[in-house]
């Protein structure tokens, strides 16, 4: 790969930060595609946030690499690390399972020339499996109007490696708070867009790989996550009505998207021996985050004990509808 040593004095300032953990097996496709970038970074930092796979091995095969290793402490503060560690004025998130488009890097670039003042630009995604196949994708729509009141609404920046910041204008918000766990980089978003000017280019510049280990697939992970990230900006939200429109929307839509699948998890728990203690923790997941969906999944709970009891009643209307 032959980074930075290869590189011209003249290549831009493009730091691309990876986080890894236990993800050595994707990070070759990683570093891959930033090796392949149209416009070379001129520099690439691999936090290696405690890993016990191949992960070291991998990276350090690569000349050039910025290499970091730290204790496991989570993905926030991998990516923090790796702020630290990186020099560029122009930053890059990949995750070690995704990987960037050729032209990601100069697309990016020239979205923020364009745009003196922003503080960070974005594209899409598209899915892939486990192997890099492609999977179906349906974009979200572009922003239009205020980032921030959007970005309440729904976060259509799947994978933060579609985004590029600007050091200089986000200096003061760049760093991803470990709380915010897996939203993290959502927290990140809205904090920015509340304060400076961020823009869409509408560009495909990533591969979004969706896979078994990743925290995205943990529906209650996210469902925790989401609405703590959007209660977060729930004070800065009132002081405008859209925001404050665009928050509730926001609210409504996340605790139905990942709720309903922690509730299904929950209907599948109860149905199984022994789970009373995955059962107890979803509930009261949901009961905090969620608790429309509490009262579904009791009745439904209800209706289906009602119904193993031999003895019940079966006049019509006897149980609980969900």
């Amino acid at each position: 790969m032959d980074l930075p040593t290869d590189l011209p004095m003249t290549s831009p300032p493009v730091s691309v930060v990876i986080p890894c953990f236990n993800q050595g097996r994707f990070l070759r496709e990683a570093l891959e595609s930033v090796r392949t970038q149209t416009v070379r970074p001129r520099e690439v930092v691999v936090v290696d946030d405690g890993s016990t796979d191949d992960t070291a091995a991998v990276a350090q095969a690569f000349p050039g690499i910025v290499y970091v290793r730290q204790a496991n402490r989570g993905l926030a503060d991998a990516r923090n690390r790796g702020i630290e560690a990186a020099g560029g004025e122009y930053l890059v998130f990949l995750d070690a399972d995704d990987r960037l488009r050729p032209d990601a890097l100069a697309i990016g670039l020239e979205a923020l020339e364009a745009q003196p003042a922003c503080a960070f630009t974005f594209g899409r995604c598209a899915r892939i499996d486990e192997r890099g196949e492609p999977l179906l994708t349906i974009p979200p729509p572009p922003i239009e109007g205020d980032a921030y009141a959007a970005l309440l609404r729904n976060n259509c920046i799947w994978a933060p490696a579609v985004a590029m910041f600007r050091r200089r204008v986000c200096a003061p918000w760049l760093r991803f708070d470990p709380a915010m766990a897996a939203a993290a980089d959502y927290d990140l978003y809205l904090r920015i867009a509340r304060e400076a000017p961020v823009q869409g280019h509408g560009h495909t510049v990533a591969d979004y790989r969706l896979h078994d280990a990743s925290m995205s697939s943990d529906p209650a992970v996210m469902l925790r996550s989401t609405v703590r990230a959007l209660r977060a900006q729930r004070r800065h939200a009132r002081r405008d009505l859209a925001r404050q429109r665009a928050y509730e929307e926001g609210l409504r839509s996340f605790r139905h998207h990942y709720g309903q699948r922690v509730v299904a998890r929950l209907g599948s728990e109860w149905r199984q021996p022994r789970s009373w203690p995955a059962l107890m923790r979803s509930a009261l997941l949901l009961l905090r985050y969620h608790p429309g969906g509490v009262l579904r999944e009791t009745g439904r709970s209800l209706h289906l004990l009602r119904r193993r009891e031999p003895d019940a009643p079966t006049r019509p209307g006897a149980g609980v509808r969900a």
